[in-house]
């Protein structure tokens, strides 16, 4: 369990709304008003599909998203993909080979999967910006964790196994609004 946090202070940053910072909230509240429901005096909600999405002016950044349907967050997986990305950088280790070909693999299918599913959609290629930034961003925190690498190289292993492969081929097949929660 203690692993695990430390994963999760790894991702902390980037899951309080959307990773990649693409999603327009404000304009998704505004567009859908007539399906926002007001819960409290500060706090809203609009359902999208199986995603639930959270205006809260407390929150950090005021906005977060729960994916409901099952499959997994796909913001939270982008923000997973980023860490051991940043961690490998910041620790100039490197993946096996066959790691690296299915992280490859996977981010580009995950980059594409939010490029398309945000709303309004965007280019992939600023999915792919955002995602080098979210990286490079995250490597001078996660250089203090290089002494405990191998917490990283294991959730590679978990998440680039052949075990894996279903459960992320099953988070990319039904479209969806790519927020960052529940993650882990």
């Amino acid at each position: 369990m203690k692993r695990l946090a430390v994963i999760a202070a790894l991702c902390a940053g980037p899951v309080a709304a959307d990773p990649l910072d693409l999603i327009d909230y404000d304009a998704l509240f505004a567009d859908k008003a007539a399906d926002v429901m007001d819960v409290s005096e500060t706090r809203s909600l609009l359902r999208i599909g199986d995603v639930t999405l959270i205006r809260d002016e407390s929150l950090p950044r005021g906005y977060t998203g729960l994916d409901e349907g099952g499959q997994g967050a796909m913001g939270c997986f982008v923000s997973i993909l980023a860490t051991i990305e940043s961690a490998m950088q910041a620790c100039e280790a490197e993946l096996p080979a066959a790691q690296v070909e299915t992280q490859t693999a996977y981010r580009s299918a995950a980059l594409a999967f939010y490029a398309e599913n945000v709303i309004p959609p965007v280019d992939p290629e600023l999915a792919q910006e955002r995602y080098n930034a979210l990286v490079s961003s995250q490597i001078e925190g996660a250089r203090p964790f290089c002494s405990n690498l191998d917490l990283v190289t294991t959730l590679a292993d978990r998440v680039f196994s052949p075990e894996g492969a279903e459960e992320i081929s099953g988070m990319m097949a039904t479209p969806r609004l790519p927020v960052a929660n529940p993650c882990l």
